[in-house]
């Protein structure tokens, strides 16, 4: 899979996760404001705090725990005791066990009822809404760089200069991870015969070790675009006679 189509379908990936995070962010935003607009208010009580460990690994293997702290909240309505836990939790613990709290609940069912505050209500579709507006972004970034990557391809290969270019080295790129592994990339120079200046083309990343594929051979075939032979295509797919 050549770069510009990586980068298209990763970019589509991301955005239309990012456009699922912001509609659903707005609609929890939307269904808590609805919420809180028809809700009665009191006064309700932290009763306890429950502490829960989620697991994660890093992109190094590494296993990492983290714990937050979620209020368990006691309030009377019409003589009835209720309790509710907080579907938000946070380290350290945003409350502190007997400490007093305002409550919205639903006057038909009291036992809906949630922490009506600003953060506690609104903290889940802030997140889930931002993640979106930073997921969105950068999938349009991604697609449209795709999108362009492979419309300069299809050009050089329709309409490129080709060059034989003398192979420099062939690689691991670890400047870059795909699925958890550095790819590999074949970097070639040749000299523009009008200008004297030397110019450098990179493959595609590649899966695989081309170093086999390549042996014996000293050139690649490279197309570019003699208006500016900075944008170039590698072709390894060619077959060599200029070894």
């Amino acid at each position: 899979m050549h770069n510009g189509r990586f980068f298209t379908i990763v970019g589509g990936i991301f955005g239309l996760i990012g456009l699922v995070l912001l509609c659903v962010g707005m609609a929890l935003a939307a269904s808590t404001a609805s919420f809180l607009a028809s809700a009665d208010q009191t006064e309700g009580t932290v009763a306890e705090l429950t502490a829960r460990t989620t697991t994660s690994r890093n992109s190094d293997g590494h296993t990492r725990r983290s714990t937050s702290w979620y209020p368990t909240v006691e309030f009377t309505v019409d003589g009835r005791r209720y309790s509710f836990q907080s579907s938000t939790g946070s380290n350290p613990p945003s409350y502190k066990k007997g400490e007093g709290v305002p409550v919205a609940y639903d006057p038909d069912d009291p036992s809906n009822a949630q922490i009506a505050s600003f953060w506690s209500a609104f903290l889940a579709p802030l997140i889930v809404g931002g993640l979106g507006v930073v997921f969105t972004p950068i999938g349009a970034v991604l697609f449209v760089k795709g999108r362009r990557s492979t419309r300069q391809r299809t050009w050089l290969r329709e309409q490129g200069q080709e060059v034989w270019a003398e192979i420099e080295h062939v690689g691991r790129d670890f400047t870059v991870r795909v699925n958890n592994r550095h790819p590999y990339v074949v970097h070639a120079t040749w000299q523009d015969e009008r200008t004297g200046r030397t110019y450098t083309a990179a493959s595609d990343h590649l899966r695989y070790d081309p170093g086999p594929r390549l042996q014996g051979q000293t050139r690649v075939r490279v197309l570019y675009d003699p208006a500016d032979p900075d944008r170039n295509l590698v072709d390894l797919g060619a077959p060599s006679s200029h070894s």
